[in-house]
Order: structure tokens, then sequence, then C-alpha cells
């Protein structure tokens, strides 16, 4: 299994621990495209998804950096009305959760390093959004150890 399997589960499985209390669905193995493409009883959810990755050689080893993105999707609905600011909660709750053990206690996993954030309130109403944008620190062999 590669390094950023494991990254990637160990980030599904941290955020599945808000499950079902803040969060109702955690994804990143088929990321959906459309906000469509969630049912009311899926939301809130997360999903996270690739971004690009940089590489240094180093030797026999790749340092590299991964950029992952992690979508927040809320909506409102005949349960509630979504506002803004219970957005930036979840998204708070969501920042506490991943960064609570930022190497993951994944070997060759330095650290999450967070990057930033961007909200879409009002272009897809009823539907809330929230992107935060990560990278995982980590080294990876690159030679056979002949």
């Amino acid at each position: 299994m590669s390094i950023k399997s494991d990254i990637a589960t160990a980030i599904k499985t941290k955020l599945e621990e808000l499950v079902p209390t803040d969060v109702k669905l955690v994804i990143f193995e088929k990321v959906r495209l459309h906000s469509d493409d969630f049912l009311d009883h899926e939301l809130p959810a997360i999903q996270l998804f690739d971004g690009s990755e940089t590489v240094i050689h180093d030797r026999g080893r790749a340092n590299k950096a991964w950029t992952i993105h992690l979508e927040i999707l809320m909506k409102s609905s005949e349960q509630g009305i979504v506002k803004q600011t219970d957005l930036w909660d979840l998204q708070f709750i969501v920042e506490r959760k991943l960064w609570e053990k930022p190497n993951l206690g994944i070997a060759g996993m330095q650290h999450l390093r967070y990057l930033g954030s961007v909200t879409d309130l009002h272009m897809l109403e009823p539907i809330f959004m929230c992107r935060m944008d990560f990278e995982a620190l980590y080294f990876q062999p690159l030679t056979s150890s002949c």
C-alpha cells in the first residue's frame, strides 16, 4: 500500500469520529462532482480529493508535499436552516480533529500543514461549502535497499 493510501485512510478514519454527531458522510474513494450528488440525509458531508504533489529528490528517498483538498458541504432543509456560523463552526471542529495528531501516526509522515480555506456561502444555495487545503509532508523511499 502506498503512503498516500495510508494518509488518506488515516484522515478518513479520523474524520469518521465526527459521524454521526457533526457529520453524516466522509468519502475519498469516489469524489462527487456536484452538490446534487449528495442526498439530504448524507449532509453535512466531507469529501477529500487529490490536489498535486511536489517532490524533492534527496539521495535514496523523496521528500514529498502532497496537497489534499477537503470539502465540507452543508444544506438547509426541513430539519433546519444552515447559517454561515454553522459552516465556520464545523470547519473549526474538522481543523481540531485533523491536527490532534498532525503526523497521523504514520511512519515517514512528518506533518499536515494547513494552507488555507475558502467558503462558498451563497453561490449554491441551499448548499454551503467550505474547501480546506492542506499538505501532507512525508518521506518515501525511492531506491531499493540493495
